[in-house]
């Protein structure tokens, strides 16, 4: 997962999740002999189109899995854009946004509040156990990945998919 940062640390590139319009950090998985870093930087580039330094680890986050199956481990890295621009977005991601670090969504989850609020920090990377009411969210994930393939087979059967 990325933080990517404004030069005067004032903003975080935040991305808008299909369907419920969620606000999120880019990130996603790591793939086979990947570094995690890497990962962070890859998965910002393919989501929003920006090349990115990674500047910092921030740490590491235990947490329930969206999906209710167990732990779930998130690795967070702190970068700055280098390049890039913001491409067209696809099926996972409608649009981002630079928010003020002090005003963030409503509709961001917990986990990357905290990581925003240790990317921010000057401290050494941290490792937290994340506990909070998910499966309050499990309901409207199932949801949200149901609607989330009628909705790719919308697009697939009318050619924007």
């Amino acid at each position: 997962m990325a933080v990517v940062l404004s030069p005067d640390c004032r903003q975080v590139l935040l991305l808008r999740r299909e369907i419920f319009f969620l606000w999120d950090l880019p990130g996603g998985g790591v793939e086979k002999n990947e570094n995690p870093a890497d990962a962070a930087a890859r998965e910002t580039r393919e989501e929003v189109g920006y090349e990115i330094a990674i500047e910092k680890y921030v740490g590491r986050y235990l947490h329930q899995s969206v999906y209710g199956r167990g732990d779930q481990e998130t690795r967070a890295y702190r970068g700055r854009v280098i390049g890039g621009k913001a491409k067209h977005f696809g099926l996972e991601v409608t649009g981002l946004n630079w928010c003020d670090v002090t005003r963030l969504p409503r509709t961001l989850e917990p986990l990357h509040r905290q990581i925003i609020t240790d990317a921010l920090s000057a401290g050494a990377p941290v490792e937290r156990r994340i506990d909070f009411a998910r499966w309050k969210l499990y309901p409207a994930r199932v949801v949200f990945f149901i609607l989330r393939f009628v909705n790719y087979g919308i697009k697939k059967a009318i050619g924007r998919g």
